[in-house]
């Protein structure tokens, strides 16, 4: 501080500091203090270009100190609030972003972080509050507009909350946040290509973002557009532990001749038991790449129904493998085997059961009446358990039905005892094999949809499938009574906006 005095190096400073060179601000700052240890504008800001630059810890000590040395100053207030928020500190949180509210009542930051400090504890109308608080002061106030929105969102008021985001895009027509927020809402209204809309907005400014391009994959897929979708689907890799290879050992579709490929099942909460059904179709299409081996690597509660279904060339395992000359994730073939919605190989079947199993559930599932599989719930897992899940009594048009035995064949154990017209086939499967069996001694299928839908499609065994108006984008544009291209046999039943589950059940002809 030679040739500036202290007042003329927090000028520069904060010149440097607005034009965002922070290196040359956070110099000048620290310059600033050596000489003036009471400056509490030039700690404050030194500590905002700490946030910036990843240092929490200093960035709160020197926030501390500019509110000890001015306890009046709201910005200050607010400023240290917010750290103690994003750091878990609630209680201290709350108590600055509140004094910075009390200061000065018509501070629109305060309210709208005290908001999100709310919301983040669960006290959702205190967060209403705020956030109204906030949007009073300054309608434009994003942080509010979008957070409102996302209250509304996680109470199913998905109208309201796009209203929030629409009016927050008004004014920051990119703001990854809000499009992000306004894709997701549309989604769940069942506005899909609006929903794709925002999206492609959203990664075309921001192609790091790759949870949204799996989302707009999932849209994409929807309507039926296999090329584009399962591109965009490679996302998954850069936020996902799903690839198990090295990325130069990744197979795009060269000659196997004298090589093993080895596929596997994705270890993700995108993929489960029913994508490995359904995806193992392509696994029957790699012959003209004339592979020396595949191997095949599934759950092991799939193990035994594969291994008695594929070729001889294909090993199926439900342990990785490290000795492959190339590799694959499962739903990478449909991309690598230029797949397309208009060619889906193998929708007539591909599974079979074992003869054995077969004659010993047989015997124990004799009887001159047609026999009905049902399954009613998914697994609670499930991030769409309650979607796609139906409660017993929602079968009740068929318990009285004289003509049909019904015969319980999910996994999932029912909460309340099953009805007495119905037999439970829970305690003798053990994998899918077993299910394989109890449903070719079957006349029909009736299911939610479940891992089961997926089995008995490719069995092609006839199914009847309950899905909800916006369901899974696996069932694309699905309509009622039609079949699914993925399955012949599989017939859309579907639950729309007001008829209840019973309604859809008593619809279906037996």
């Amino acid at each position: 501080m030679k040739q500036l005095d202290s007042k003329q190096a927090y000028e520069l400073a904060m010149k440097y500091h607005q034009k965002g060179e922070l290196a040359k601000a956070e110099q000048l700052y620290g310059a600033v203090l050596e000489v003036d240890r009471h400056n509490a504008d030039a700690m404050h800001y030194l500590g905002l270009i700490h946030i910036a630059n990843g240092k929490t810890e200093s960035a709160l000590e020197l926030m501390k100190q500019a509110v000890s040395l001015d306890k009046t100053n709201p910005v200050f207030h607010n400023n240290l609030g917010e750290i103690y928020r994003q750091t878990g500190q609630f209680e201290h949180a709350e108590f600055h972003l509140s004094s910075a509210a009390e200061l000065k009542p018509n501070y629109s930051d305060a309210f709208s972080n005290l908001g999100l400090l709310y919301k983040e504890r669960g006290l959702v109308n205190d967060a209403k509050y705020c956030f109204a608080e906030a949007l009073q002061s300054d309608p434009k106030n994003l942080s509010a507009l979008i957070n409102t929105g996302n209250l509304f969102n996680s109470e199913g008021s998905y109208e309201d909350a796009i209203q929030c985001y629409e009016a927050a895009l008004e004014i920051s027509p990119d703001n990854p946040n809000a499009l992000a927020s306004a894709g997701a809402a549309y989604y769940k209204t069942g506005e899909y290509n609006t929903s794709a809309k925002y999206y492609s907005r959203l990664v075309n400014g921001h192609p790091e973002l790759h949870r949204d391009r799996v989302n707009l994959a999932l849209i994409t897929l929807r309507n039926k557009d296999f090329r584009k979708g399962f591109q965009l689907y490679e996302s998954r890799f850069k936020y996902l532990d799903v690839m198990e290879g090295a990325q130069e050992k990744l197979w795009r579709g060269t000659n196997l001749k004298d090589k093993t490929l080895y596929v596997y099942n994705e270890k993700s909460g995108l993929s489960g038991f029913g994508d490995t059904i359904l995806f193992a179709r392509y696994i029957l299409e790699l012959e003209k790449y004339e592979p020396s081996k595949v191997i095949f690597r599934v759950q092991p509660e799939l193990e035994t129904l594969f291994r008695e279904n594929m070729p001889e060339n294909i090993e199926v395992t439900s342990e990785s493998c490290a000795d492959y000359d190339v590799h694959s994730p499962l739903l990478s073939l449909p991309l690598v085997l230029n797949a397309r919605a208009k060619t889906i190989p193998h929708s007539e079947g591909y599974l079979k059961a074992d003869s054995k199993k077969v004659q010993i559930f047989s015997e124990e599932m004799l009887t001159e009446k047609t026999k009905i599989g049902i399954v009613f719930q998914t697994s609670k897992d499930h991030t769409d358990h309650e979607k796609r899940s139906l409660t017993q009594e929602s079968f009740s048009s068929l318990y009285n039905n004289s003509s049909v035995k019904l015969f319980h064949i999910g996994k999932e154990t029912a909460e309340t005892p099953l009805d007495k017209t119905v037999t439970d086939m829970n305690e003798k499967i053990n994998d899918f094999s077993d299910t394989a069996a109890i449903i070719e001694n079957l006349d029909m299928v009736i299911t939610a949809d479940t891992s089961v839908a997926h089995l008995a499609g490719a069995m092609g065994k006839k199914t009847a499938l309950l899905i909800d108006h916006l369901h899974d984008w696996r069932w694309f544009n699905a309509k009622e009574g039609k079949q699914s291209e993925w399955y012949s046999s599989v017939t859309f039943h579907i639950k729309e906006k007001g008829s209840s589950w019973f309604d859809v059940v008593s619809s279906i002809n037996i």
